[in-house]
């Protein structure tokens, strides 16, 4: 049986990843993370990750570990250079495992509204600390690619899924939804609502991730994502109507929002070479 390594395995996509694997019947999946839930470990600790790397010699390493800190020295060290040591010990003692990078669409940054869907080729001009350190991340895999290493990008879009981070908007919906539940709040209060997004489910991203790992081309970015372009407004307007709480008030304001700066009015992503490498794209 092949061995499948996960870091950062306790958020939603993780588990997905894991249930997609288990599912197969051919992984033993080695899941990790900081926290106690699961083994541990902190990518940043490169002793212990040489040492579980010799330990349980993985045919695959899901590379999920990554923080949406704004801060840069804490997201330099967890998503580039954690990364870099990631791949520096597969070269040197591991050549035959894949490894995947999951990257985000943060990385596009400025995109314009007739820029859409966006294709892999697109040039990146990330606007945060995380779309900045996942485009370094991306660079790191082209360049290892290049050294015989066997890793690929697979860049997500926007993750619907239960108990997700505040930072994320489906999280903050969740949250406040929680906060009605529990009488804390009479209303919801979100900032804009009008931007364009591409959001996917936690068990179709794991899907077109598992395909990308093991099929996709060494050096290569793939999206991950729906191909399907909704506002901020509907998606809310479909997460309220879920849970029944299409009476509640919303309340919309510049005020209350959680971005600095620049705000991409849309971005969407063009689906076409994973759904080819998948088998269900037009060749």
């Amino acid at each position: 049986m092949k061995t499948a390594l996960i870091t950062g395995s306790t958020g939603a996509l993780a588990q997905a990843i894991v249930a997609r694997l288990q599912q197969t019947g051919t992984f033993n999946v080695v899941a990790t993370s900081r926290s106690a839930d699961a083994l541990q470990l902190d990518v940043r600790d490169g002793e212990r990750l040489e040492a579980l790397l010799q330990k349980t010699r993985p045919d695959l390493i899901f590379h999920l570990a990554a923080t949406f800190s704004g801060e840069y020295d804490e997201a330099y060290a967890v998503n580039v250079d954690a990364t870099r040591r990631l791949l520096e010990l597969v070269e040197r003692a591991h050549a035959g495992t894949r490894v995947l990078l999951v990257g985000s669409a943060a990385e596009y940054g400025a995109v314009g509204v007739e820029e859409n869907p966006i294709r892999e080729d697109h040039a990146l001009r990330p606007q945060s600390v995380y779309g900045l350190t996942k485009s370094w991340q991306t660079q790191l895999a082209g360049f290892y690619a290049l050294r015989g290493v066997q890793v690929v990008v697979a860049r997500l879009f926007n993750l619907q899924a239960p108990g997700l981070s505040n930072r994320l908007f489906v999280g903050r919906v969740q949250t406040q939804i929680e906060e009605v539940r529990k009488g804390a709040r009479s209303a919801f209060e979100f900032g804009p609502l009008g931007a364009t997004r591409d959001y996917v489910d936690a068990d179709e991203a794991a899907r077109q991730m598992l395909a990308v790992a093991i099929d996709g081309e060494p050096g290569h970015v793939y999206h991950v994502g729906s191909g399907m372009p909704v506002t901020m407004r509907s998606l809310l307007e479909r997460l309220l109507a879920s849970e029944d709480m299409s009476a509640i008030p919303v309340h919309e304001s510049p005020a209350l929002t959680n971005r600095a700066g620049y705000d991409v009015p849309a971005i969407y992503a063009d689906m076409t070479k994973t759904l080819q490498l998948m088998g269900e794209g037009k060749p």
